[in-house]
């Protein structure tokens, strides 16, 4: 005869008693026999819960949130670095990851106990990044200027790397007032704002001349700027867009126009973003039309600062 032994392993081992009656003898009522079971059960214990992580020193707190700052660092340059908006829109989503990342790395932090509170708070910062960015990004998102106008890739680019400075920038500003006095964060993190294309940040000479045609004559216009924004005035026999000449004026200042012949009628158009290859403003573009035609008899002085006690009405024109 061959014995052979296995070892078994199992999580509860249950043990079965089984009592034979006192009697062999059946039952009088021919029924069989009984027989009584009992069960023992044996369980292992149960796991032992993870220990909890030692409470950090305020040093190490702060040195925990430097850690952080760095790694975000890497990836927040490599969006303004960008320079395409392809290649802006990938970096964008690997920082957007990063920042999911790193505030896992500090969920598992044990802060020291007065910043139990604060530490919830900065967890909380993290997790609104995402809002934040979208609504710092809603602008760069428009293909068209506010004038309609097609914006162009340098712009649209300039405005995205601009959102995403403002997103970290609140992001930072948001821990920094979490943690309080004492503690840094945003200092590694938070980029130079980005460099404006002359798209955007364009402004004419005050004084250039922007279009001239046809011959000279004697007539001369004085033009006071007193409004917030740069203007070019156009001088003109009827159609804007064919002027006798044009010239560029910049907020509150003045400039004189010469050279003009005969009777005419000024338009002028204001905005930012002036492209100077188109002769345009890109954004925030109005256009107006003085309502008198002036005689070239005279030289005449015009302020364009509105006031209640102007004497020359303008009206709204087509864009031009």
């Amino acid at each position: 005869m061959r014995i052979t032994g296995r070892r078994w392993t199992a999580a509860a081992i249950t043990i079965t008693v089984l009592a034979a009656a006192a009697c062999s003898a059946e039952p009088e009522d021919g029924a069989p026999s009984a027989q009584s079971s009992t069960t023992i059960s044996v369980r292992s214990p149960a796991p032992t819960p993870p220990p909890t992580p030692v409470r950090l020193s305020v040093p190490m707190y702060q040195r925990a949130l430097t850690n952080v700052e760095k790694i975000l660092r890497t990836y927040v340059f490599r969006v303004m670095n960008a320079k395409t908006v392809p290649a802006f829109d990938a970096a964008r989503a690997q920082l957007a990851a990063v920042v999911v990342r790193e505030r896992q790395v500090l969920a598992k932090v044990n802060p020291p106990k007065a910043l139990d509170a604060a530490h919830e708070t900065v967890l909380r910062a993290f997790d609104g990044y995402p809002d934040i960015v979208t609504d710092n990004l809603s602008g760069a998102r428009a293909t068209r200027t506010s004038c309609g106008l097609p914006k162009a890739p340098a712009t649209r680019l300039y405005e995205a790397k601009t959102g995403i400075r403002s997103s970290v920038l609140e992001l930072t500003q948001d821990v920094s007032k979490s943690v309080g006095k004492g503690f840094r964060f945003g200092a590694l993190v938070v980029p130079p704002a980005p460099k404006a294309p002359p798209e955007v940040s364009g402004r004419g000479t005050n004084g250039k001349i922007v279009q001239r045609s046809g011959a000279r004559g004697p007539g001369r216009l004085r033009i006071d700027n007193g409004s917030s924004s740069d203007v070019v005035i156009v001088v003109t026999n009827s159609n804007p867009r064919r002027p006798q000449v044009s010239i560029y004026v910049r907020a509150n200042q003045k400039a004189t126009l010469s050279g003009i012949r005969g009777s005419y009628y000024v338009y002028f158009k204001s905005g930012t973003g002036w492209d100077a290859a188109n002769r345009r403003f890109t954004e925030d573009c109005a256009y107006e039309r003085y309502d008198d035609r002036f005689d070239g008899k005279f030289d005449w002085s015009i302020s364009l600062a509105r006031t209640p006690l102007g004497n020359a009405s303008t009206s709204e024109v087509g864009a031009f």
